[in-house]
């Protein structure tokens, strides 16, 4: 199944979260001789694709201290030592933004991709057991920006909880934790499930969990 958001829009609420330190976080790689001219951003000492690096994923550039740095959306992976990025866009298909230029640049890219997918996960099986009765899968499941705002809300939630391990009641980490935690549960309520049994664009039915579209194939 795809994932219902994507690290892009982690950057969009949280841009911390990539530019702290990585505790519930994994860091694909880093390197110290990462370049940008324009919007292209390379490094001669990485692999990007070996990495596993995807379009969609966030890249943070930094002088010498990670948390004063830039985050910015990765747009495409080019080759092996080049990549595409944008400063973050408000739509994903628009054209890229170009950040400020810079070589011998640190870098590193991290990606929050297992937290995102636990959640993709635990709503497709709510979304599942919804649509069973009118035979439609996961495969016919149409993205949202309702489902993938709170995708991103829920996937939030999780890491700071993570990063909140054994703190005080009163620490920033936690209190984001609850904050995301609320969040998800309202965006969730809000969602409806819209089922086209027929495809002739019009839904038969709703259930509440989301502006997602069902179409049968």
């Amino acid at each position: 199944m795809n994932d219902f958001c994507l690290d892009r829009d982690l950057l969009a609420l949280e841009p911390s979260v990539f530019l702290g330190t990585a505790l519930a976080g994994q860091n694909l790689l880093a390197g110290t001789d990462g370049a940008i001219d324009v919007t292209t951003f390379s490094s001669e000492s990485s692999d990007f694709q070996a990495a596993g690096v995807e379009s969609g994923g966030v890249l943070c550039v930094y002088t010498t201290t990670p948390s004063e740095g830039l985050a910015v959306e990765i747009v495409s992976v080019d080759s092996a030592t080049e990549l595409t990025i944008s400063v973050l866009r408000p739509d994903s298909l628009g054209t890229p933004t170009p950040p400020p230029p810079g070589d011998k640049l640190r870098f590193h890219i991290r990606t929050y991709k297992p937290q995102i997918r636990c959640l993709s996960e635990s709503l497709a099986e709510k979304l599942r057991s919804m649509a069973e009765v009118h035979a439609v899968g996961t495969a016919d499941f149409a993205d949202s920006a309702q489902l993938r705002i709170a995708t991103a809300h829920g996937a939030l939630s999780a890491i700071f909880v993570a990063r909140a391990e054994n703190a005080a009641d009163n620490d920033a980490n936690w209190i984001k934790a609850q904050f995301y935690r609320s969040e998800f549960a309202r965006l969730q309520s809000q969602l409806r499930l819209a089922v086209d049994a027929d495809g002739d664009g019009v839904a038969e039915r709703t259930r509440t969990l989301g502006n997602v579209n069902l179409r049968r194939l």
